[in-house]
């Protein structure tokens, strides 16, 4: 138990009048008032044997509370670095009115908002208290138990309860962009976000219905036996290729680590990879992902809403490693265990110094499938060319930064010459580009 504020200013009146009292007391005998003696001692006493009634009542009070429990709703899922609802149902079956404050034993990666709070509960009723938790990293969120400041009557005591209410929850990655991103259904707003569909036009893919001639339709589109019996130019409606594998392999490795913002490179080319892996599902495709740079594991490629579920669960608890990551091995691991044609999105961090180790991995790939290299390229370099040039070190470390993005260009140039496909982006872009050029893809009928 813990004395309240309330008691400590009693007590504090209490030893104020001991203090006068003594002090009296010596004032009294020295004038021999042996009557007005007596009475500062029984007022004295009668204060003490108050005080001393109260705190054993407010000690009583606070001994039976084994009517008192909490149950917590709390999502199965949450995304990471949003606000989530989180209700506390403190119920009292203690025999008696309860004062509260309710705290949570939420580990360290959780920002808590609405806590503590406080309630009061009548007899045999209960209050649900409700508060919103954010965790700032991916994996398990396992909550043990919740704490209980009881207050005594008359307020001068508090007891802490520990009460056992234990909860698992999976912190996912954000995949809320990806539902807002469904729910982004006209081109009006797909274009909002950075997004752009075209017509589709050209060879490559599958005819899917006959409509009147558009003007802007190539003439190769024009059905002309449907044209003749109708007597009205018909074109030839295509929609892109369904039935297609879209493999991720997304680099775990040392270089992920870096950091953006709040974001490492690595939740950037997570939250990306999701995005890109819903939409092909909606399109039809097949899905598949491995991760590679010291956390090896593969997943085979799969079509349907719940394959989303399947990535999720897959890597909610994943996080970039120490280890450096060996982009040839996985290429020939992949070539080995899937060999169908496939469009391969590797996501990565690469950069001049691993030239040969890209383009052997890439060379490798493309025996059997489409290769796209998203790469990463660190927010601070083009930081560094908005900076103003004042001093000779600013013109130095402008030059090297300009240099090193030249051969970084020069480097996609080959890989795009060689028939790769090349992103290099910041990873706030990454989500965007990498959808571009997905539709690109799919549009040209490339794969």
């Amino acid at each position: 138990m813990k004395m309240t504020k309330r008691g400590y200013f009693l007590l504090s009146i209490g030893l104020l009048i001991a203090i006068f009292d003594g002090l009296y007391r010596m004032y009294l005998y020295q004038i021999r008032d042996s009557q007005s003696v007596a009475w500062i001692g029984e007022t004295w006493f009668i204060w003490s044997i108050i005080l001393v009634a109260l705190f054993v009542w407010a000690a009583v009070s606070l001994r039976n509370l084994k009517g008192v429990n909490v149950t917590r709703e709390i999502a199965a899922t949450l995304p990471v670095n949003c606000f989530s609802d989180v209700a506390l149902t403190v119920n009292n079956q203690s025999g008696k009115a309860l004062s509260v404050q309710v705290f949570e034993h939420t580990p360290d990666i959780c920002i808590v908002k609405n806590l503590p709070a406080k309630i009061k509960i009548d007899h045999q009723q209960y209050t649900v208290v409700r508060y919103q938790l954010k965790a700032i990293e991916r994996g398990d969120l396992i909550i043990n138990r919740c704490e209980l400041w009881v207050t005594s009557d008359f307020g001068l005591l508090t007891r802490r309860v520990y009460l056992d209410c234990k909860t698992h929850s999976k912190i996912y990655p954000n995949y809320r962009s990806i539902l807002n991103y469904i729910l982004l259904a006209t081109e009006q707003k797909t274009q909002l976000m950075g997004i752009r569909q075209r017509q589709l036009r050209g060879d490559g893919l599958e005819f899917h219905q006959l409509r009147e001639y558009r003007m802007g339709d190539n003439l190769r589109q024009i059905d002309w036996r449907a044209t003749s019996r109708l007597h009205k130019l018909i074109s030839k409606d295509y929609q892109q290729e369904r039935d297609q594998n879209i493999i991720f392999l997304l680099d775990s490795g040392r270089r992920m680590r870096a950091r953006d913002g709040e974001l490492s490179h690595f939740d950037q080319a997570l939250n990306a990879m999701l995005l890109v892996a819903s939409i092909a599902l909606r399109q039809g495709d097949a899905v598949g992902l491995k991760i590679f740079g010291g956390d090896d594991s593969f997943i085979l490629p799969k079509k349907g809403s719940s394959t989303i579920n399947a990535l999720l669960n897959n890597v909610y608890g994943l996080h970039p490693t120490h280890h450096a990551s060996d982009l040839v091995a996985v290429a020939q691991s992949l070539s080995q265990q899937f060999k169908k044609r496939s469009l391969v999105v590797i996501i990565s961090n690469a950069r001049v110094e691993d030239e040969l180790e890209l383009k052997t991995a890439v060379n490798t790939l493309k025996k059997h499938h489409l290769v796209m290299l998203a790469n990463m390229r660190e927010q601070v370099l083009m930081d560094v060319l908005e900076e103003p040039v004042l001093q000779l070190n600013d013109a130095f470390r402008y030059a090297q930064t300009s240099i090193y993005l030249a051969q970084r260009e020069k480097l996609h140039q080959t890989l795009i010459h060689d028939g790769i496909v090349a992103i290099d982006s910041v990873p706030g872009q990454l989500a965007i580009n990498m959808v571009n050029q997905y539709f690109e893809i799919k549009r040209s009928g490339r794969l």
